[in-house]
């Protein structure tokens, strides 16, 4: 990242601007790209938390709603992976209205500073003993192995990706085993204004098309009453992903981002022996984004 990108775009937060708007700009970029994603929402960190504390009622009407449907999805003893956590404002709720006791909780996010803070609040606000396992990717690379997840969830974490929707999708495919249940803004729905408001941030539209097209099934798809913008209408997809001929893996674990090449912790590093690439661990969170590995080939 250019260091001249982050300094504007803290000064255009600051301001109250839009640094994603401003950094398509100034990018010369058409569509928010993880980069601009990360710097926007990095930014940001500590925001969500202080919007929880101050919408603590919608916050719990919102995840009630989401917990209800997950309950049918979820058993004693399944693994749950959240894409885009963020600040594990939702995660944390849900989980603590779950009361299902999960083997694996894992969470991912683009920005380490907003998983850093999540995992604070996380641990101040959990009801339930749960243990989450955060960790730093692109949805477009996921450092899981294939078909090592029960259930994947999501809030608005596919929001900002409107060009690159199918990629997403196909790794949410590739992951999961049993159901991938998104809770995801509708450009259908919406209203005049927020049709030209989602158009004007890169959002996604037309999910449904995008799922069924590469082979996903939609179970259930119902709007969410409880949402915190009416302009940003949320609805719930229940999607069972496509088969393919990968084996169940047991339990997830940790892989080169976007592949099955097993990774291994060493002096607090992740290394991959098959690949050479190395990826750093920041305060216990691992930084799983191919931008960030070290080829280091002599450790494998």
């Amino acid at each position: 990242m250019e260091p001249i990108n982050i300094l504007e775009a803290k000064m255009i937060y600051q301001r109250g601007g839009n640094v994603t708007q401003f950094l398509r700009k100034n990018l010369e970029s058409q569509e928010n790209t993880s980069k601009i994603i990360e710097i926007a929402y990095d930014l940001q960190a500590g925001s969500y938390i202080e919007f929880t504390k101050k919408n603590s009622q919608k916050v719990r009407k919102y995840t009630r709603e989401l917990s209800i449907i997950l309950k049918d999805y979820l058993d004693e003893g399944s693994s749950l992976l959240d894409v885009g956590t963020g600040e594990m404002t939702i995660l944390t709720f849900v989980l603590n209205q779950l009361k299902i006791p999960l083997l694996n909780v894992l969470a991912l996010d683009l920005s380490w500073s907003r998983l850093s803070k999540g995992m604070n609040f996380f641990e101040n606000n959990k009801v339930e003993k749960s243990l989450v396992s955060p960790f730093v990717a692109d949805i477009k690379k996921i450092p899981l192995h294939s078909k090592s997840i029960d259930v994947t969830i999501s809030s608005h974490a596919l929001e900002p990706n409107g060009q690159i929707l199918d990629i997403l999708l196909y790794e949410l495919f590739r992951v999961t085993k049993k159901h991938i249940i998104l809770f995801e803004p509708s450009f259908e729905i919406n209203s005049k204004e927020g049709k030209q408001r989602m158009d004007n941030l890169g959002y996604i539209k037309d999910l449904p098309n995008e799922i069924e097209k590469i082979g996903g099934k939609i179970l259930n798809m119902k709007p969410i009453t409880n949402v915190f913008n009416p302009l940003n209408p949320t609805v719930c997809y229940v999607i069972r992903p496509p088969k393919t001929n990968a084996n169940f893996v047991a339990r997830p674990e940790f892989c080169v981002p976007g592949t099955d090449f097993p990774i291994y912790l060493e002096n607090n590093f992740l290394v991959s022996r098959d690949t050479g690439l190395v990826f750093p661990v920041l305060d216990d969170i691992p930084v799983l984004k191919m931008e960030s590995s070290i080829l280091a080939t002599s450790k494998s």
